[in-house]
């Protein structure tokens, strides 16, 4: 059995959650005799080449497509389809498995759709709820956990609050919008951006129509949490189409087997991840100029880059002398790294799917405090094996963090009752009985 696993990035161009999954899940599957390659595009390249890289076999696709407005309105398809087909029939897979798509130059959903018809079983696992919301965080109006039904209004007048649209306007482009929708008359064809606006209620009704889509070009899709696999069946997917894979931790050299006790005068914080207004890393900064400084530090790891964001970030904690930038880390360490403090903050500005550290604090028996959307909100128990506040607040994350530094005896009783962290191993296994499960038909080669 042969799979071929496709994405935009991988190792070493790109080292991200989803770039780790994929690694992880391949190691794991050729241990257990699965022969599996990645596949991703050659971007800005007339020629398909490979390399190796931890074991792992990566085919570069050519994609010498020049990103503009058709091919990201979806009106055109990227130059690399026919390489990509050309690397399909040469490996000639059981399984295509996709981990992402995109809407420009890299895999796509006529990825997708060329692997369907091409007659090869097709997988798709979903790392972003991006698929389902325009928005890709699912919180309505950047303020409400949303429900995740894809319904024209709604989601227009969300975008519209999103862009921050003024009141008076709002109301006049949403009516003007969904009249135009009624006539069937796309102003998105305009080219320009009031068109665009306009054209809203078109593009939402594309993606609950793409969605359907892809639920009929794969033979199944896989979740990682039940949150987002109840979203997909509020949008009309059968249930039978959807296979939940729980996330898992990736085997790394020098996981502790045994967990660190901290001792510190100081209540030690720590944030792990991308430096990105989506990760609330503000919110925490503002949270941290509220608390006695002698009480409690904040140690941020994360690539540090020369974007308006980051250094925002970093003009406002200039002065507070607790909180210090550790840089990027190297994925095989987090977890020793976590051991070595007291809670982990993770203040999301949006849905995230099932963030990979939260496991890797759980397995380093640290407790987490995380924002109350979706994907943290699933494993992690408020006042259970870790605390949420609520999205977007710096004022309940202060409380939550003053509370903590008020009875440092939470903190121990969390972590009495953090959960057994399941291994990828474990994750590799129940993909190889999907796979066997989804081959009971053999595929048909064009």
């Amino acid at each position: 059995m042969k799979i071929i696993h496709c994405l935009n990035h991988f190792f070493p161009g790109q080292i991200a959650g989803t770039e780790v999954y994929c690694l992880s899940l391949v190691q794991e599957l050729q241990q257990k005799g699965i022969e599996c390659a990645v596949v991703i595009p050659n971007y800005g390249s007339n020629i398909t080449e490979a390399y190796e890289i931890k074991g792992v076999r990566v085919i570069q696709y050519a994609e010498p497509s020049i990103v503009d407005r058709a091919l990201l309105m979806g009106k055109r398809k990227p130059d690399g389809l026919a390489a990509f087909s050309a690397v399909l029939k040469k490996e000639s897979p059981a399984i295509v498995h996709f981990h992402e798509f995109t809407s420009s130059n890299g895999i796509t959903q006529h990825h997708v759709h060329l692997a369907k018809e091409m007659g090869y079983k097709v997988i798709m696992t979903f790392h972003l709820s991006g698929y389902s919301c325009k928005t890709g965080n699912l919180m309505y109006k950047d303020e409400l956990t949303c429900d995740g039904i894809i319904d024209t209004r709604k989601c227009t007048n969300c975008i519209y609050s999103v862009k921050h649209i003024a009141p008076p306007k709002k109301a006049v482009l949403l009516t003007t919008a969904m009249l135009a929708y009624k006539f069937h008359y796309d102003a998105g064809k305009w080219g320009s951006t009031l068109g665009t606006a306009i054209g809203f209620p078109f593009i939402i009704q594309k993606i609950r129509t793409d969605l359907l889509q892809l639920a009929a070009d794969c033979d199944q899709l896989v979740v990682l949490t039940r949150w987002y696999k109840t979203i997909l069946e509020k949008n009309g997917i059968a249930s039978s189409k959807i296979t939940h894979i729980a996330q898992g931790l990736p085997r790394y050299p020098g996981t502790p087997a045994t967990k660190k006790n901290v001792d510190h005068d100081k209540l030690r914080l720590v944030y792990i991840g991308r430096i990105s207004a989506v990760k609330g890393i503000q919110l925490l900064i503002d949270a941290m100029q509220n608390l006695p400084a002698e009480q409690v530090s904040l140690d941020i790891y994360g690539e540090i880059n020369n974007d308006a964001y980051t250094n925002a970030c970093q003009r406002s904690a200039a002065a507070l002398t607790n909180i210090h930038w550790k840089g990027s880390i190297d994925p095989a360490s987090v977890v020793n790294v976590l051991s070595g403090y007291d809670v982990l903050c993770l203040p999301s500005a949006f849905s995230e799917m099932s963030p990979l550290v939260i496991r890797e604090a759980f397995a380093a028996a640290v407790p987490v405090l995380a924002s109350d959307v979706y994907g943290n909100a699933e494993q992690v128990t408020d006042d259970v094996n870790g605390w949420l506040f609520k999205f977007k607040s710096s004022a309940d994350l202060t409380a939550k963090l003053s509370r903590l530094l008020q009875n440092r005896e939470l903190i121990e009783a969390a972590k009495r009752n953090i959960p057994p962290v399941r291994s990828f191993s474990e994750v590799a296994t129940e993909y190889g009985s999907l796979y066997q499960r989804i081959l009971q038909t053999a595929p048909v080669i064009l």
